[in-house]
């Protein structure tokens, strides 16, 4: 490669590596802030314990607070229902209304719902919530009767009986004035209006101060889709945040997202089945990484079941205090109060030029890349790298946002590629010598992966309201990129000869059994990459990774610790002498892929997924250096074996 285009290429990776760190720092700004969390207990198991224990809510409520540190309450939208079984109303069809004395004139012939209760509150609330969110013409008020309120509505009994009529007011005021945030769920309801939309959000607002976040109930969110923009209309109204459920997804979530403005937090929630087996410590485990990894900042703290009140009050209360105890020593506050609520992120706004500046990165590794797989004549590279440019500031001016997705891609196929490439030797090395090449070969690859870190520096994708693309692509092609480089690099005669040559070769069954080996690993690699893996984890494995999580802060990749980075290091100890190391090559390069892919991860914080690298990269150095020690030991029996 002629010199003056090499100098071009790296002062290209040089000014990509600067913007993609002034990109990424008002991400690791807004990390840094972003250090709020509420624990909320469910309102309805206080409720029950209450009832358990003859004492009130509030005082319930109390003890946990003073015991366990947690500062919020998560209340879902009461239905009619809950009201009947509260005692509070008395759900009745029209037979039962007429036995009870209200035979004459009853509205709405057929299967309507009628409510019954002598409480003048309860049906005052009732009337209003039904009035507004059905309609006039489907409510009309009964005649009082021997001191009871009566209320027909024209729906079945089944759909009348779900339908949500808001919170316990007095409650959610008592317990935000001793402290407590309120995080709000609200119910869906037939026929949705915009009428409905704005009375059950004021509601709502005129309920709570304290409000961190509003969650639906259902598979959408509420409206959806004709009444998007009045939901979120409302919520600007009243500065509310939207809850988003760790993997609930909901149809309608990320266009609500968008028009308020991305105002989201994030929140952890285990199911009520997996409450009923999960073990204590196994979900201090889980939700404290939950917060720490993923940037949930409310979480969502089920009671776990015992035989009696007592028991039940002391393991939860246990559970509760070591993970907010386990959150506060690594920096999260759970504070109480109107100044001390989570705060969704707050904007981050990068500019095109900004965003083109970090992608001539990937172009200039790009290229760098071809002239090492043999493309030499420097007006090819030069007309490329001058092409890749002017269509890489065209892509960012017309597709932003596929463009930064396109970025990220090439990045993290690059630069683990092209370290590889460059770096892995024909000769072995001496274990020192093999460390520091390894540390050079990893410290390449973090700067493509800095160059995902900056490029994908924005709110969407740190909510996940957008995700990096093409993760399976982003695992298998580098990996399956260095194999046939080596191949066509090494070897005798030219590519084309060297594969004839390998296919007219008989094959023995022990290079069958590895092939066979090698496509599992590969089949495990690729379904346990991603957001949601195919294949399920062992009990035995999180109970191991949950160890390392303890022992480390950041646990490490297990695929790079145990597998890639130990096998690189051994490679680098032996040199690619032949095409007999092509597995330890493959195995090896898994490491230096999955690290840079550990930073597409953009919910993730990026000082975690740096503290995650390190250590994998310290314990596989470690690994690797044990692996070269037992080789050479092997090495000195058989010799002193083989001389008698």
């Amino acid at each position: 490669m002629e010199k003056w285009l090499k100098t071009l290429l790296v002062l290209l990776l040089a000014v990509s590596i600067v913007s993609s760190g002034a990109a990424l720092l008002p991400r690791l700004r807004a990390e840094s802030a972003h250090n709020m969390v509420d624990g909320a207990l469910p309102y309805t198991d206080l409720k029950n314990m209450a009832q358990e224990r003859q004492t009130s809510i509030e005082e319930v409520a109390r003890l946990f607070k003073e015991e366990a540190g947690v500062n919020a309450v998560l209340y879902k939208e009461e239905s009619l229902k809950d009201l009947a079984d509260d005692g509070r109303l008395f759900l009745a069809n029209r037979q039962e209304m007429a036995l009870s004395g209200w035979r004459d004139n009853l509205p709405f012939n057929g299967g309507g719902t009628y409510i019954v209760t002598a409480d003048a509150d309860v049906m005052e609330r009732v009337r209003r919530h039904l009035t507004e969110k059905l309609g006039e013409k489907k409510v009309a008020l009964l005649p009082q009767r021997n001191g009871f309120y009566a209320l027909a509505v024209d729906v079945r009994p089944s759909i009348g009986e779900g339908i949500g009529v808001g919170f316990d007011r007095e409650n959610v005021v008592n317990l935000e004035n001793m402290g407590f945030h309120s995080v709000f769920m609200l119910k869906d309801w037939p026929d949705v209006t915009q009428r409905g939309i704005r009375f059950a959000i004021e509601d709502l607002a005129l309920t709570g101060k304290n409000i961190s976040a509003v969650l639906f109930e259902k598979k959408q969110v509420l409206g959806y889709p004709k009444y998007l923009p009045v939901l979120a209309e409302e919520m600007n109204r009243y500065r509310l945040a939207l809850g988003q459920v760790e993997f609930y997804n909901q149809r309608g979530f990320n266009q609500l997202a968008v028009l308020l403005g991305k105002r989201v937090i994030r929140m952890h929630s285990v199911t009520d089945e997996e409450m009923q087996t999960i073990e204590p410590q196994e979900l201090v485990d889980r939700l404290t990484l939950a917060v720490r990894e993923r940037n949930m900042r409310i979480l969502f703290l089920k009671f776990l079941p015992a035989p009696d009140s007592d028991r039940r009050f002391n393991i939860n209360v246990g559970y509760m205090k070591n993970v907010v105890t386990r959150l506060e020593t690594a920096g999260l506050r759970f504070e109480a109060g109107s100044g001390a609520i989570p705060r969704p992120f707050e904007p981050i706004h990068q500019s095109r030029i900004l965003l083109f500046l970090i992608g001539l990165g990937p172009l200039a590794g790009g290229v760098l890349l071809l002239e090492r797989l043999g493309v030499k004549r420097a007006s090819i590279l030069a007309g490329i790298t001058a092409m890749g440019a002017l269509g890489l500031a065209l892509a960012f001016f017309a597709f932003p946002l596929l463009t930064r997705k396109v970025t990220a891609l090439a990045s993290v196929i690059v630069f683990p590629t092209l370290s590889i490439i460059y770096l892995v030797p024909r000769k072995g090395l001496k274990p020192w010598h093999a460390v520091l090449r390894m540390s050079q070969m990893t410290a390449f690859s973090l700067a493509g992966a800095l160059m995902v870190s900056g490029v994908l520096a924005d709110i969407s994708f740190m909510l996940k309201l957008q995700q990096f693309s093409g993760v399976k692509l982003a695992y298998l092609f580098p990996v399956l990129l260095v194999a046939c480089a080596f191949f066509m690099l090494y070897g005798e005669g030219t590519p084309g000869e060297r594969l004839k040559k390998l296919m007219d070769q008989p094959v023995l069954v022990k290079y069958l059994l590895l092939a066979a080996v090698l496509a599992v690993v590969g089949l495990v690699y690729l379904t346990r990459t991603g957001n949601e893996a195919a294949v399920g984890v062992s009990t035995l494995e999180l109970k191991f990774r949950a160890l390392l999580d303890r022992l480390l802060g950041v646990r490490p990749r297990t695929k790079e610790f145990l597998i890639g980075h130990p096998l690189m290091l051994l490679l680098l100890y032996l040199g690619y002498r032949d095409h007999r190391c092509m597995p330890l090559l493959i195995l090896g390069s898994i490491g230096q892929v999955s690290m840079v892919n550990t930073f597409a991860h953009i919910h993730t914080p990026f000082i975690i997924s740096f503290i995650r690298s390190i250590n994998g990269f310290i314990l596989g150095i470690a690994a690797g250096l044990v692996l070269t020690a037992v080789l050479k030991l092997r090495r000195l029996l058989e010799k002193r074996w083989q001389s008698g």
